[in-house]
């Protein structure tokens, strides 16, 4: 006897298929919400610090999405330095999106 399992391999590709799509997909989003959340929480004087803040996001399944800011003085801000913000709101905002990492 010999039983045809295609149909069921093509389901399970398929599936993994759709599955990584949904991956990239909330991983993009997750990275996309935790600039936003650095944006508002960043101190403005000039909105340079604020507008620094760049995200990129995953274009392949287990990819991490990247957030950064190169604005010199956005460890001073961090660091306190502004009645805006509190000390540390960035690792404050990360540590929100951080779920078993």
């Amino acid at each position: 006897m010999k039983i045809d399992v295609s149909d069921i391999t093509d389901n399970i590709l398929n599936d993994a298929e759709i599955t990584n799509e949904l991956l990239i997909e909330l991983t993009a989003k997750t990275t996309l919400d935790a600039q936003a959340d650095l944006m508002k929480a960043t101190p403005v004087d000039t909105g340079e610090a604020r507008g620094g803040w760049e995200a990129i996001t995953p274009t392949e399944p287990y990819q991490e999405g990247v957030i950064e800011n190169n604005v010199e003085h956005i460890v001073y801000l961090n660091d306190g330095h502004s009645d805006q913000a509190p000390e540390g709101f960035v690792e404050n905002i990360v540590q929100r999106y951080n779920h078993g990492g």
